[in-house]
């Protein structure tokens, strides 16, 4: 289950990255980080500055396994995708279903969004083969081991 991500989810959340491996950790930041801040989730988790989501099993509402956020860009219509899926629940479906509603969403007229972009690391196989899916542009940088992938959202 999804739901809005609050301030007081922190704790939960820093929980996750502890459990996701320095690979995972490294393939959605493109850095080691360990935990959030409690002003960088707080930035996260005010809806004036996009949509953070955190998922939860059924049967354990208080363990975090998947952040995911639709982020505010300076740009105008352009919002930022980021996931981080817990290790033990890779391969399973959940970053697709994310990324999928995170476009969804942004197909909405209450976002006014007309570009999705996200950025991953080019051994990251699993969320370029979410994003071709999805039919994003994807640009492999050559000055370093990240993609960029423009998802556009129809209006």
């Amino acid at each position: 289950m999804s739901r809005t991500a609050l301030a007081d989810d922190l704790d939960e959340v820093n929980e996750m990255h502890a459990r996701c491996s320095l690979s995972s950790r490294y393939a959605r930041y493109h850095a080691a980080r360990r935990a959030f801040t409690t002003s960088e989730w707080k930035h996260l988790c005010d809806r004036a500055n996009g949509t953070t989501l955190v998922t939860v099993p059924l049967h354990d509402p208080q363990r975090v396994v998947a952040v995911t956020h639709l982020m505010r860009t300076p740009a105008p219509h352009v919002r930022e995708l980021g996931i981080l899926v817990e290790d033990s629940w890779q391969g399973e479906g959940l970053g697709t279903v994310l990324t999928v509603y995170m476009v969804n969403l942004a197909r909405t007229n209450t976002l006014d969004c007309r570009v999705i972009t996200a950025m991953t690391g080019s051994g990251n196989h699993r969320m370029l083969a979410i994003l071709r899916g999805l039919d994003a542009q994807v640009e492999q940088h050559t000055d370093g081991p990240t993609v960029d992938a423009l998802i556009r959202v129809a209006k």
